[in-house]
């Protein structure tokens, strides 16, 4: 038997899961090693105060499969963090998993209204995280105050700004915003809203596009397809089906008019979009300190991404002083047209000496203002050598002051990311090499000097299989097949319509955004499995016969 929560509770649940999409990164609270944000403070209390909730019936109860695979999985995280050559980093990360278990199990044993009120809360967060998006993204850059709250920096791609949501990374974000319409979706067809979805599905699917993520979208169109499934009626499963459609149609409508979207879903980075062959007209030059003089350049465009004036593209130098190796970067030359793919435009460049005599290298390179100069996405610059009050330079020593291209930062894709992942378990199928190492290990392991610990496998099974094993990546896989299999078993209730359809779904989504992302290292979204799991748990009925009041 469920008991209904109690009215000092009843609001806790709903407050963790409307505030998922928004992990503010202070202020925090200190406890012990560990600073709390606000997200995972209002989670703890809503995990407590649903087991206070419940304190009678613990004694007799017996938790479903779902969550025990979920408690071994936690289980397993801290002794591999236990095993790890970084144990208080590791542990951090498993005592997060761990409360990830615990906070799926004070789901399962909160009430079915406390559950559908908790959707309606991640379905408006993810409507303020949409609304956010389409602001950012249509250029309103006063939130940018508010969002820097929530984000490192700013993000943009080939010069156009990625919305993040109210989240740490655009990706991310566009998480959150599917998770909000999933949980809408699931409101709109328990209620047999049919075409008046659409008006709920618009914002959501614009606010995702603006984001740019390719996995998101992908994933976001599997979550609804599997809604449909699980709706089973005509009248039910007409409310995702008319979400699927609007999502087509504004996904469509972006790529024909966004050349971005098209590059990101031509190719997965950005460093193939540029491309650029320059042919100065002059080898050497002899400057006066301080002098300025006019060169004509041709530049080739050999990328895939136009060049175009409102992209802010120009021809831009630098100087390298051969003696003490400084760098300066030199004025803007703008195009005359816009440059294709594959087109050439002949520039006269006016280009100004330093003012310290010397011998300098002149080195020409495009940049797209507010993204990158060229060479930092490994396009090799022209070099011509200068002489500046009449200090020669020697072929010799323009070959030894030459910048090394190969030294660029390592941008590697999702492929080599995921074989080092599989070479990593390969060599520790066991326990891996610990909780939240793989960002931390993987350039040596590539045999680089260089590397963004910011960086994950892109992979949910392959990471955690590479840093807890197999046993690790094969109990959460386990615990999100048996959560799966307890909701499609209650599909048939027609009084949990809004709970089946929203767990199936958001289980789904969560799978399919595994492939190409890893999501456990941010809060809100292992709150979101947690609460999937905990709710198909409750929903497969073995938490209610586990249950004795």
């Amino acid at each position: 038997m469920v008991a209904r929560p109690r009215r000092w509770s009843s609001l806790a649940l709903p407050a963790a899961m409307a505030l998922v999409p928004f992990e503010a990164r202070a202020p925090t609270l200190p406890v012990g090693p560990f600073h709390v944000t606000v997200l995972e403070g209002v989670a703890l209390l809503a995990a407590g105060t649903l087991a206070l909730g419940a304190r009678t019936r613990l004694r007799s109860w017996r938790p479903p499969p779902p969550l025990v695979l979920l408690a071994l999985f936690a289980a397993v995280e801290l002794v591999s963090a236990a095993a790890s050559d970084d144990r208080g980093g590791a542990l951090k990360f498993a005592l997060r998993m761990a409360f990830m278990a615990v906070f799926a199990a004070a789901v399962s044993l909160a009430g079915p209204e406390e559950r559908r009120r908790a959707l309606l809360a991640l379905a408006v967060g993810g409507a303020v995280a949409a609304g956010l998006a389409v602001a950012e993204g249509v250029g309103l850059r006063a939130l940018d105050p508010l969002l820097s709250a929530f984000r490192e920096m700013p993000f943009n791609v080939a010069g156009v700004r990625r919305a993040t949501a109210g989240s740490e990374y655009p990706n991310l974000g566009a998480a959150c915003i599917a998770y909000g319409l999933l949980a809408a979706v699931a409101v709109a067809a328990a209620r047999q809203w049919g075409a008046r979805t659409a008006l709920v599905a618009v914002p959501f699917s614009v606010g995702l596009l603006y984001t740019y993520s390719r996995g998101a979208l992908a994933a976001l169109a599997v979550g609804l397809i599997a809604a449909a499934v699980a709706g089973g009626a005509r009248r039910v499963r007409m409310a995702p089906l008319v979400a699927l459609g609007v999502l087509a149609l504004t996904a469509a409508a972006f790529l024909a008019g966004r050349e971005v979207f098209q590059l990101r879903l031509a190719s997965e980075g950005v460093e193939r979009w540029y491309g650029a062959r320059y042919e100065p007209a002059e080898g050497a030059l002899s400057l006066a300190p301080g002098a300025a003089a006019v060169t004509a350049v041709k530049v080739t465009n050999t990328g895939r991404k136009a060049w175009t004036d409102e992209g802010q593209f120009h021809l831009s130098y630098h100087w390298y002083d051969v003696e003490r190796r400084v760098a300066m970067d030199g004025g803007r030359t703008r195009l005359p047209r816009t440059l294709v793919p594959g087109d050439s435009a002949v520039l006269t460049a006016e280009v100004r000496a330093p003012g310290r005599p010397g011998a300098y290298l002149l080195l020409w390179d495009m940049v797209q203002e507010h993204t990158s100069w060229f060479s930092g996405q490994g396009v090799r610059p022209a070099v011509v050598r200068v002489s500046v009050g009449a200090v020669p330079v020697a072929p010799t020593a323009m070959r030894a002051a030459m910048p090394d291209t190969s030294g660029l930062a390592w941008r590697p894709g999702r492929g080599e990311l995921w074989a080092l992942a599989a070479a990593m378990w390969r060599a520790h199928p066991v326990l891996g090499v610990g909780p939240d190492r793989f960002r931390h290990l993987y350039g040596p392991w590539a045999g680089r000097a260089w590397w963004d610990d910011r960086v994950y496998a892109n992979n949910l099974l392959l990471e955690l299989a590479a840093t807890v094993g197999t046993a690790g990546a094969a109990l959460l896989a386990a615990a999100a097949a048996a959560a799966a299999v307890g909701a499609w078993r209650a599909r048939r209730d027609a009084g949990a319509a809004m709970e089946t359809i929203a767990v199936l779904s958001l289980l789904a989504f969560v799978a399919a955004h595994g492939l190409v992302d890893y999501v456990l290292a941010f809060t809100g979204h292992y709150l979101v499995l947690a609460f999937a799991v905990g709710a198909a748990s409750a929903l497969g009925g073995a938490s209610g016969a586990g249950l004795r009041a």
